[in-house]
């Protein structure tokens, strides 16, 4: 394979405007960076007037999460950048049972506003993402643009659609509260507590955080469990090896397994300090599958 020189540029040194932009990313949504998603709408309208038109939503299905998307040419500046966290917060009332991340695409985050987006995303579900256009010395020439995530939460991932609202004088779930809140999701740990002890092994169930539901084996949370509108979002462990840009043998096998029930894992390696790095949903009517059976019990063996 030839290799070419390249020079850093602009699109719209090459001729690109805003416009092509948001339609070569909507054209293919792996551009934008953010994994695994649907474009659900366009150019969404919001309000009357003036502007007032999401870019690009975009929508995980596995996670249950929209990522309301504003795009820019050339540098970051203060309009888009307070114009995303406006239509993050108006979708957040359209949607208030899934999640939410607003995603701030422009060419160049590295200028005036570098240290507000590299803060706000440690207070905010807010991804930030660096387009960087090449073009390769050819003839004629050729140009390629890729996305580069400039700067995320460490907790992206891991925090629920469901997360209960933190007031002041909150206390500890239970299983009451929990069955009282979610109780087709409640149901739905209790028969995987029920299918561990049965067909794997000695597991307590723990009711007591305040997002999530996890079977337990000592102190060690290891099938931790998130509601969903349908079933749960669990992590579990990731064997031997791997590491953040790198998953273990042991996701491939679980890729492998799930791909016949149409799910599509994720390598989480942040979530509990990289001792649970694969996340997938599981649906109602898959709780008690042979494939989830498995793997229900390879997790058991490596907590």
């Amino acid at each position: 394979m030839e290799i070419k020189n390249a020079a850093v540029t602009t699109l719209k040194a090459i001729g690109k405007d805003e416009k092509w932009l948001q339609d070569w990313l909507v054209e293919d949504p792996k551009r934008l960076g953010i994994g695994s998603v649907v474009i659900k709408a366009k150019e969404l309208r919001h309000y009357t007037g003036k502007g007032g038109r999401l870019d690009i939503l975009a929508y995980n299905a596995s996670l249950d999460t929209y990522y309301e998307t504003e795009v820019m040419l050339g540098e970051c500046d203060a309009d888009h950048g307070f114009r995303v966290l406006d239509y993050w917060a108006r979708e957040r009332l359209r949607y208030p049972n899934s999640r939410h991340v607003a995603v701030l695409i422009a060419e160049d985050l590295a200028g005036r506003y570098q240290t507000v987006v590299e803060t706000l995303t440690q207070h905010l579900p807010l991804i930030a993402v660096e387009l960087k256009t090449y073009q390769l010395n050819t003839d004629p020439p050729v140009a390629t643009t890729i996305p580069i995530v400039f700067a995320q939460p460490d907790d992206i991932i891991l925090k629920p659609a469901d997360e209960p609202e933190k007031t002041e004088g909150l206390v500890p779930n239970d299983e009451a509260t929990w069955q009282a809140n979610y109780p087709d999701f409640t149901e739905a740990a209790k028969i995987m507590h029920k299918l561990c002890l049965e067909k794997v092994g000695p597991t307590a169930i723990d009711f007591s955080a305040k997002s999530y539901v996890s079977l337990k084996k000592g102190k060690r949370a290891w099938w931790p469990m998130w509601p969903r509108q349908d079933g749960f979002y669990v992590y579990i462990p990731g064997g031997s090896g791997g590491a953040e840009d790198q998953p273990s043998d042991f996701f491939a096998q679980v890729k492998e397994s799930l791909a016949e029930l149409g799910i599509e894992p994720s390598w989480s390696f942040k979530y509990n300090a990289g001792a649970n790095p694969i996340a997938f949903q599981v649906p109602k009517h898959l709780l008690t599958h042979s494939k989830i059976l498995e793997l229900l019990k390879m997790a058991y063996e490596l907590a």
